[in-house]
């Protein structure tokens, strides 16, 4: 039979294991609070790349139709809805998610008769703002 003496006793004290777990505690609030963070910083991010990427989508859609025919419709605010010279933009809002009747999109006549301005203010459904503007030239022909 073996003697168990008391007196070397071995083991954690209540102290020891309350810091350690506090130790644990604050590392794993740490970790979670900079996943949190991280997160949305994400989202932020998603949301700008993909508003950039429908505002790009009407500039080039513009860009086309400027080319196709040499003008713009000159107008302070262009209907996406109605999409009165078939412009087809309204479908980049749609796909995406997003309103068009939230955005505003304006294209001015330049002070010379071959450039145009477009100023597109994009509005996500978060509420975020971007706005994007191009000016439109028709190229030099020399005789």
């Amino acid at each position: 039979m073996t003697l168990i003496r008391r007196d070397g006793e071995s083991g954690f004290s209540l102290v020891e294991v309350m810091v350690a777990l506090t130790v644990i505690t604050a590392g794993i609030i740490g970790t979670i609070s900079m996943v949190s963070a991280n997160r949305t910083i994400m989202e932020t991010s998603w949301a700008q790349a993909r508003m950039g990427m429908i505002a790009d989508g009407v500039m080039n859609e513009l860009a086309v139709q400027f080319q196709r025919d040499g003008i713009l419709p000159v107008t302070a605010d262009y209907d996406f809805d109605a999409d009165p010279n078939n412009l087809g933009l309204a479908i980049l809002f749609t796909d995406n998610g997003y309103s068009a009747s939230a955005s505003t999109l304006s294209i001015a006549a330049g002070t010379s008769p071959i450039s145009y301005a477009a100023n597109l203010t994009l509005v996500s459904p978060s509420g975020r703002r971007m706005v994007r503007v191009r000016n439109f030239f028709q190229k030099l022909k020399t005789p």
